[in-house]
């Protein structure tokens, strides 16, 4: 069997017995990132990811966008465990005869948007490969007490999520198969791919009010993530309220396609998932606000283990299906 037909996934759970955890730590393997204790009052939280050209430089996307949407690729799980970002690090590895102005446009982009988010770039590697790949790591640090982890969902917790889903699935669809959007659609559709946003700290402010019991960041897709936490917190999640972007579901069904798909089954989206205890929803609101941050109740956690949504035709199982990094786009 090759990596591509086993998966992500599938390989990860085959290298789990490789890895180490280390005593005092309070993520553990396949959580977003991995935190080492240095005192009582402070862990240190590191995050390694890394961008392939070839699954992931979508048609159109220019060199600085690479490097920006790998720096937000590593932050992203960062701020998903409540870290506090300090500094970030790149390894640019490219074939011989790559276009110098192409890899220093790739660098520039990754500091540019670390330098905006007041996060210092102080370095990294250089290598040779085949193809162009970026491997990030962001590294930040948090109180023991306030990391969260993807197994804290509890049975009565509110089910929210951090923005609306869709607009990378449409923009995957415009740009590999040529499908066709309106202008307002096409535009928020390629930002969406092109430059994904984040809030680097609303989770730890969260975590400061105990607030938050369960966190994830969305990249691999929303149905990965919501049966991800739901295994690893041992309980069901069901859905009442489809977080579909504006234009997404006209989209689908002018295309003769599922709006579940796109919201569920898309990738590359990097709004977090959140279980918030129920009475402590409002301040959770007020905080987001503060922070001018959608934060949107999509459903509820409940005991059992499985993922659902309640649609008008009754309850429809959520599948663990999205983005494989073994997998080529289309």
């Amino acid at each position: 069997m090759n990596l591509g037909d086993l998966g992500e996934r599938g390989f990860l759970a085959r290298i789990s017995n490789y890895v180490n955890l280390i005593k005092g730590a309070r993520l553990g393997f396949d959580d977003d990132a991995s935190d080492i204790p240095l005192t009582p009052e402070q862990n240190l939280v590191i995050n390694v990811d890394t961008f392939v050209r070839k699954t992931d430089w979508l048609p159109g996307m220019s060199a600085a966008q690479v490097g920006r949407k790998t720096a937000v690729m590593a932050l992203s799980d960062l701020a998903a465990k409540g870290a506090r970002p300090l500094a970030t690090m790149l390894s640019l590895c490219v074939p011989e005869h790559f276009d110098t102005s192409e890899a220093d446009e790739i660098v520039r982009g990754f500091s540019q948007y670390c330098v905006k988010s007041g996060i210092p770039f102080i370095g990294g590697d250089m290598g040779m490969a085949l193809d162009v790949v970026l491997t990030a790591v962001a590294i930040g640090t948090a109180h023991p007490d306030t990391i969260i982890a993807r197994s804290g969902a509890k049975a009565g917790d509110i089910l929210a999520v951090t923005g609306y889903f869709g607009l990378t699935s449409v923009a995957y669809e415009m740009l590999i198969n040529g499908c066709e959007a309106d202008p307002e659609l096409h535009k928020n559709a390629l930002l969406a791919a092109y430059k994904p946003t984040i809030d680097l700290g609303i989770v730890s402010v969260l975590a400061e009010s105990r607030a938050v019991t369960a966190s994830m960041d969305s990249s691999d897709g929303l149905g990965i993530t919501l049966n991800t936490l739901a295994k690893q917190s041992n309980v069901a999640f069901v859905i009442d309220t489809l977080p579909s972007d504006r234009g997404v579901e006209i989209f689908a069904r002018m295309n003769m396609m599922d709006e579940m798909k796109f919201v569920m089954m898309g990738g590359e989206e990097f709004h977090l998932v959140l279980t918030i205890p129920h009475d402590k929803f409002e301040i959770a609101q007020a905080i987001a606000a503060s922070r001018h941050v959608p934060l949107i109740e999509i459903g509820h956690v409940q005991e059992g283990d499985k993922v659902v949504y309640e649609s008008s035709e009754g309850y429809v199982d959520v599948p663990s299906a999205g983005y494989d990094n073994f997998k080529e786009w289309g």
